[in-house]
C-alpha cells in the first residue's frame, strides 16, 4: 500500500488467473503486473489494509464459489453492530433473496446505508478498505469489511440510477421498503419487484424463475 495526498492506493501482484479475475470483478484495475484500487485514506489505514492483506485470498476464493460463504455469521455481526445507533440501512442484492429463503448462494452482502461513515465507525476494526469518496460511480461513498464473508455498503446514491427504470439500489428502492423477520431481527430490504425487474434486465433467468415461484408460493 502506498500513502499519498489523502489517497491509499492498494496494489497486489498475483499470477493466479483466477485471482486476477477475481479481484478485476473487486474494482481492481489491471497494470502491466499488478492489479491497483486508489481509496480515500481514511480512520486507521494501516490497520484495515493488513485485515486486507490477511483476508485477500478468502475473499477472492469467496467470490469464485471456491469456499463456502457464511453470510449469516456475517449479517449477525452487522446486526449486533449497528443495533441501538442511528444509521439507516437496507439489505439488498443476493443476500436479501437468500434472507426471504429464495435459492440463491451470496458471494457476500451488499448494503445501502444513510451514512458510509458512520458504517466504517461501527465496523472499524473489520475493515478490509477504507470508507472511500466515490467518482463517477452511482453513489458518493462506500466502504468494505470482512466478518467471515465480505460486507460492502454504499451511501449517498444517485437519483439517475433509477433512470429509465427504478433501480433496487436507488432512492424509489429506499422509500418503499420491504422487511423480513430473520431471527428475531426485523430487517428492511430491496423490495422484491425491484429485484425481480433488475434480474429479468441482466438476463438471469433462473434468478427470476426463483423469485416468480417464491412470489407464487407467498
Amino acid at each position: 500500500m502506498e500513502i499519498r495526498d489523502g489517497w491509499a492506493t492498494y496494489e497486489v501482484r498475483t499470477d493466479v488467473p483466477l485471482y486476477r479475475q477475481r479481484l478485476q470483478h473487486m474494482g481492481f484495475t489491471p497494470t502491466a503486473d499488478t492489479f491497483t484500487r486508489r481509496l480515500s485514506a481514511t480512520g486507521d489505514v494501516l490497520r484495515t489494509h493488513t485485515n486486507f492483506a490477511r483476508h485477500l485470498e478468502e475473499m477472492l476464493l469467496q467470490s469464485a464459489r471456491q469456499r463456502p460463504v457464511p453470510w449469516p455469521h456475517a449479517l449477525e455481526v452487522f446486526l449486533n453492530r449497528v443495533e441501538g445507533t442511528c444509521l439507516r440501512w437496507f439489505l439488498y442484492g443476493s443476500g436479501a433473496l437468500a434472507l426471504r429463503g429464495i435459492d440463491v448462494d451470496p458471494g457476500d452482502l451488499d448494503l445501502c446505508v444513510d451514512d458510509a461513515h458512520l458504517a466504517g465507525n461501527l465496523l472499524a476494526d473489520l475493515l478490509v478498505e477504507p470508507v472511500t469518496t466515490m467518482t463517477g460511480w452511482i453513489a458518493d461513498t462506500g466502504g468494505r469489511a470482512f466478518a467471515g464473508c465480505l460486507l460492502e455498503w454504499i451511501a449517498s446514491v444517485h437519483a439517475d440510477v433509477d433512470d429509465p427504470e427504478p433501480h433496487e439500489q436507488g432512492p424509489t428502492a429506499a422509500a418503499r421498503l420491504d422487511h423480513v423477520h430473520w431471527h428475531g431481527h426485523d430487517i428492511p430490504v430491496a423490495p422484491l419487484d425491484l429485484q425481480l425487474a433488475v434480474n429479468r434486465r441482466r438476463g438471469l433467468t433462473n434468478r427470476v424463475e426463483k423469485i416468480r415461484a417464491y412470489r407464487n408460493r407467498a
